[in-house]
């Protein structure tokens, strides 16, 4: 008697399949990626926040000192030279920037603000 060849096989699963597995893991990873965007975003928009509030006590100031002059030199320029390239989706100017900044406007810890700003 002849075997049934084509009972033993079971028709693909669609479900399980490779493909399917892959759209899975990329709509994982899009919502992943925009989670860490909003996170990044966020981050970023509270520490501008937190420089705007000081440069703002700062810009009440009468005699400031020379030190604090120069600093805040150092960070409008620094502000000014950041050059991103948003339609490229390029961070790493703005990130050297970033660096730069906070490591210019964390001198301000001298004056009693908030000592550790992260970058």
């Amino acid at each position: 008697m002849k075997k049934n060849h084509t009972a033993g096989r079971e028709k693909p699963n669609h479900e399980t399949s490779p493909a399917r597995s892959l759209i899975t893991d990329l709509v994982n990873l899009r919502r992943t990626l925009r989670r860490t965007g909003r996170a990044y975003l966020s981050r970023l928009e509270a520490e501008l926040d937190e420089v705007t509030a000081w440069a703002s006590e700062r810009a009440k100031e009468r005699d400031l000192p020379k030190s604090r002059i120069r600093d805040l030199g150092d960070m409008i320029t620094l502000v000014r030279k950041i050059d991103t390239k948003p339609l490229k989706g390029r961070r790493r100017d703005s990130r050297s920037g970033c660096r730069q900044f906070w490591t210019t406007s964390s001198r301000r810890s001298s004056c009693g603000q908030n000592a550790g700003v992260s970058s």
